[in-house]
């Protein structure tokens, strides 16, 4: 384990860009004998302490409750139309597969975090089908001169 120690004399100063962005960085999961086993649940009962952003394969989804611990599903709209938006790709936290071999995955992020950082599907649609409802000042005025044109013409 790494221990942090200040080059100045205050707490956290004189830390570069790189070496703070280092400190934040979670080592992986170490599977490897010479540093000691870490279970897969371990691994992301560690994540979830750190409150950092979980992926995981189709098959290790089923085990997680992302409401007990306050995550949510990351949404990432496919301008291909390929996925729903909810489909993942990267190495599964848990069992380490890949997410594309195994039926695809699901990213899940903070709900404190999440709502700084994407924007939830739902509440994109209805606020589009509100402003599609609603009438530009243009629209309002080609709409009467077509109703006085047509009033006078019938």
């Amino acid at each position: 384990m790494e221990v942090f120690t200040p080059k100045h004399n205050k707490l956290g100063e004189g830390f570069s860009k790189q070496e703070k962005l280092d400190s934040m960085r979670h080592p992986g999961r170490q599977t490897n004998p010479k540093h000691g086993y870490q279970s897969a649940v371990a691994f992301i009962s560690d994540l979830i302490a750190l409150r950092k952003v979980i992926i995981l394969c189709s098959f290790c989804r089923a085990k997680f409750n992302p409401r007990r611990f306050g995550y949510r599903v990351v949404y990432v709209a496919d301008p291909t139309g390929k996925t729903d938006g909810f489909t993942v790709n990267g190495d599964c936290d848990s069992c380490k597969g890949k997410t594309w071999n195994l039926g695809g995955g699901q990213a899940f992020q903070p709900i404190e975090l999440y709502e700084q950082t994407h924007i939830d599907p739902t509440v994109a649609r209805r606020n589009a089908r509100i402003r599609s409802k609603v009438k530009t000042p243009w629209a309002a005025v080609q709409k009467a001169v077509r109703e006085k044109t047509m009033g006078l013409g019938g």
